[in-house]
């Protein structure tokens, strides 16, 4: 089910980002997503949606406005960023693939000891369905199933928010399906903020409480459309004419 909070855990306002003396390409972003919302941002190509992911994570610095994220308790939120593909240690095996995202980025391990780490990679298996692929390496599993250890390692460390940056684009249909269903799960269980950015509008509708729906050139929020059904959903809500009715509002949208 859908958790409704009352603090913020993201506010974007009036961000705007220029490269060089070109034209700007995002201008007058403003946004606000809640504790444990799964927000999708959807745009035509180069309208700014993966420019504003790395913005909110740090990797960008934006031109103009600002990012407030927090806490419930008003801590600086940890946060995790998922790739379009799988950008795993080849010579690592699942398990240690997953275990290094306990490791933050000063080399510090979040859990005290090794047994705490050893339960936590645990749990991450299971949760992923990956526990019985634990001693696989990359190159001996599938493209989807390397993107499921890629979240299980986004999420190692626990994060307040999750950035997912079309990490399914790459996948064939019926895995792309799969992994829907499996982080919507995952999600709504440890009831982390998810932030996605994508071109499947029905992936979209799919997984998330609200899509921000941009324009382009240069990128801006044109509307906010809530999506009602709880979450997680399932198959059948998957291919149900309700997500077909809301598909095609958006696509409307973004051909208007």
């Amino acid at each position: 089910m859908t958790t409704t909070l009352t603090t913020p855990a993201l506010t974007l306002t009036d961000i705007g980002k220029t490269f060089g003396t070109n034209a700007p390409v995002l201008d007058g972003v403003s946004l606000t997503v809640e504790q444990g919302e799964f927000l999708a941002i959807v745009g035509p190509s180069g309208c700014g949606k993966t420019t504003l992911l790395r913005i909110i994570q740090g990797l960008d610095v934006a031109t103009t406005g600002t990012v407030v994220n927090q806490t419930e308790s008003g801590s600086i939120p940890r946060m995790s960023y998922v790739f379009q593909r799988a950008s795993l240690l080849p010579w690592y095996n699942v398990r240690a693939n997953v275990a290094f995202g306990l490791t933050l980025a000063a080399g510090r391990h979040i859990y005290a000891n090794k047994s705490e780490r050893d339960n936590a990679v645990d749990e991450l298996l299971e949760l992923t369905g990956l526990s019985r692929y634990a001693s696989f390496y990359p190159d001996q599993i599938s493209g989807g199933m390397q993107q499921r250890v890629n979240v299980a390692r986004a999420l190692a460390v626990r994060p307040d928010v999750l950035l997912l940056d079309e990490p399914f684009s790459a996948l064939d249909a019926l895995t792309r399906e799969k992994l829907q269903i499996d982080v919507s799960r995952i999600l709504s269980r440890v009831g982390t903020t998810g932030v996605l950015v994508t071109h499947d509008i029905r992936e979209a509708v799919f997984l998330s409480d609200r899509i921000a729906v941009m324009t382009a050139h240069p990128g801006t929020i044109r509307e906010i459309v809530p999506v009602t059904a709880e979450r997680p959903r399932t198959e059948e809500y998957q291919h149900s004419p309700e997500l077909a009715t809301e598909e095609r509002r958006i696509w409307r949208m973004l051909h208007d």
